[in-house]
């Protein structure tokens, strides 16, 4: 049976102040939980009822274990993940609101997933019966074993006519553009749908793209960065986010898809920030969870904005709503009224 989903990447211990929007240096108290965008995006594949394999190496340790029981509890399967030598990546964040911007400070050096040098015989286990392979740019900054490691499971995937989907996820605190271009360069002939946004078309491949913070002008901005992104790889699909931000917690979200000449945009949505992460990678599982359901492209374009722009209502992030509650979404009931 083919019909799985695997993702490779790695799974961060997040910590956050408990006073949601307070700085680390006037807290005494930080919240615990975990998350990295393969893993966001199995999560909330998994809660929609898709059967998940996340392929990732973690330290033999309680943060480990506990890491592990974190996948379990939302639906991710774990059988693909290597318990060894290492730590825990961490990432903390502080929480922006109106004019303060979100801050996310890493450490993640020396990680356990940066150490592992899968073989080519763990990849045919890895993603047998496997339908789509998700993988980010995040993954290939971490390590060379790492860029080494994912280039041979799209090699794999490829092999076993498991389609990959790719999203761009360019991290300046990782790597400079001029590597992640040279990685991203030797990914995208593997890819089958790729996922982004105009800042990362612009910071990566110098597009040069013009950026203005009106939803139309950056609605037109996107279609040209699909165009630009059209030419870099022989792609089934191109999926991008829009974010017309007003302040850090009043953003308008919107979605464009391009298949063949066929390009869509969605709604805008008007969304009142809550956590700032997550929400491109609701995003591509909602492009995905389409694709695996045979809808037709409108619907999948507007349930992947609409679970985008929900999943930044929600404290941490994973998108929690059922299908029925983010297409309503979707569909424009976006008023928030009460439901009795």
């Amino acid at each position: 049976m083919r019909n799985r989903v695997a993702g490779f990447g790695e799974l961060l211990l997040r910590l956050s102040p408990q006073g949601h929007e307070d700085l680390i240096v006037q807290s005494d108290a930080l919240e615990m939980s975990f998350a990295g965008a393969e893993a966001n995006m199995l999560a909330d594949l998994s809660h929609w009822g898709h059967p998940t394999q996340f392929i990732t190496a973690l330290p033999d340790n309680p943060l480990g274990k506990k890491a592990i029981m974190f996948l379990q509890q939302n639906g991710v399967g774990t059988k693909n993940i290597r318990v060894d030598k290492g730590r825990m990546g961490t990432y903390f964040i502080e929480h922006g609101t109106a004019i303060r911007g979100t801050q996310v400070t890493y450490d993640r050096k020396n990680s356990s997933i940066t150490l592992w040098d899968l073989s080519e015989k763990e990849w045919k286990d890895f993603l047998k019966n496997t339908s789509y392979f998700v993988v980010t740019g995040i993954t290939p900054a971490l390590s060379a074993s790492c860029q080494k490691s994912l280039l041979k499971g799209l090699e794999i995937a490829q092999r076993l006519d498991c389609k990959v989907v790719f999203d761009l996820n360019f991290r300046r605190s990782l790597w400079d553009a001029e590597s992640a271009k040279k990685s991203f360069s030797d990914i995208l002939p593997f890819v089958n749908i790729l996922l982004g946004n105009i800042g990362s078309i612009n910071d990566v491949f110098q597009a040069n793209i013009k950026i203005e913070n009106d939803y139309l002008a950056l609605k037109n901005a996107t279609k040209k960065a699909i165009d630009f992104a059209y030419d870099l790889g022989n792609f089934e699909t191109i999926a991008m986010t829009v974010r017309q931000q007003i302040n850090a917690t009043e953003n308008v979200l919107g979605g464009m898809i391009k298949e063949g000449q066929n390009v869509l945009t969605s709604l805008a949505i008007p969304t009142t920030i809550k956590d700032r992460l997550g929400g491109g990678d609701a995003f591509g599982a909602g492009i995905l969870h389409g694709k695996l359901l045979d809808w037709e492209l409108q619907k999948t374009l507007d349930f992947a904005t609409a679970s985008f722009a929900i999943t930044q209502t929600l404290k941490g992030d994973i998108n929690y709503l059922s299908e029925k509650e983010i297409r309503s979404v979707g569909e424009g009931n976006f008023k928030g009224h009460v439901k009795r």
